[in-house]
Parts: structure tokens; C-alpha cells; sequence
């Protein structure tokens, strides 16, 4: 049973057009068929035997042709994308602050300014909102990206048909 491993299949094409070979001329050089160094080049997903051949051809370690996935590249593009939920969570934690610190008291009688003087003139409205607002625009800039990702890949499937 072989294991399977994710190359990266642009340094794979670049190398081997840095070579001048064509995919034939690489399978040939690799003892690899042409369909898979169509599959691997289109895709990455490779065997580890495919892996160690293009490897040895390139006059590389197998780890250098696999595909790279950095932490730091995953985590940045996970705020990117859910950042938005943060600032959802940051104004209702302001508009609770409110009602508890502000609205409860001012409405069981004590002065409304006070209250706001009580607190060092803390906005929790003015934070509450503006987190909101963000977390609004934040959330529709995700959904646009996401639509337009999916309607160029829509295009592309039907264009390839």
C-alpha cells in the first residue's frame, strides 16, 4: 500500500520547464507513466515512490517538493476569514456592558450623567457600534470575496467543458 503525499505542482512545472522537458520527456527520465505526471502537475497528489522518482530527477529531497502549508499563511487567512465573528462578539459585549452599567441603573432611577461619569466617560455605545459596524462590513467584504471566488470557478468548470 503506497502512501500518498501533496506536492507542490507549480515548482514541479517550473522545474521541469526549467529543464526544457516536456511532460513525456519527464516520465521517460522519472520511470513515471505521462498520466501521472499530468495527475501531479494538475493536482500535486503524488505516491511516495512518484514522489522519491521526481525527486532524484530534479536532484532534490522528496520534503523539498512537497507542498508547503505554513502556520502562519493558515492562521492569518482564518482571522481573515472569521475575523469578522470577533467583532460581532466585541459589540455585544459592549451593548451588555451598557444595559448593566448604564441602562438598568439610569432606568431604576439613578442620573443618567453620572452613571457616564461613574465609568470615566467609557462609550460602550460608541464601541459597541463601531465594533458592529466592522464586523458588519468585515462579514460583507468575506461574503463578495466568496462569491466572486465561486463564480470564477463556476466560469472555469464551464469554459473547461
Amino acid at each position: 500500500m503506497s502512501l500518498f503525499v501533496k506536492l507542490d505542482n507549480k515548482k514541479i512545472q517550473q522545474l521541469r520547464l526549467q529543464h526544457c522537458w516536456s511532460q513525456e520527456e519527464l516520465a521517460v527520465t522519472a520511470g513515471l507513466s505521462n498520466r501521472t505526471i499530468q495527475r501531479v502537475e494538475k493536482n500535486g497528489n503524488a505516491s511516495l515512490e512518484t514522489s522519491k522518482a521526481l525527486a532524484a530527477v530534479f536532484e532534490l529531497t522528496p520534503a523539498q517538493l512537497q507542498q508547503q502549508s505554513n502556520i502562519e499563511h493558515i492562521t492569518f487567512a482564518f482571522l481573515i476569514k472569521y475575523g469578522w465573528i470577533a467583532a460581532f462578539a466585541i459589540s455585544s459585549v459592549m451593548f451588555g456592558l451598557w444595559i448593566v452599567d448604564i441602562l438598568i441603573p439610569t432606568l431604576k432611577g439613578a442620573n443618567f450623567d453620572a452613571q457616564y461619569e461613574l465609568h470615566g466617560n467609557f462609550r460602550y455605545l460608541d464601541f459597541g457600534g463601531i465594533s458592529f459596524v466592522i464586523g458588519f462590513v468585515w462579514l460583507s467584504i468575506n461574503i463578495f470575496v466568496d462569491f466572486q471566488a465561486r463564480k470564477k470557478q463556476l466560469s472555469n468548470s464551464t469554459s473547461s467543458v
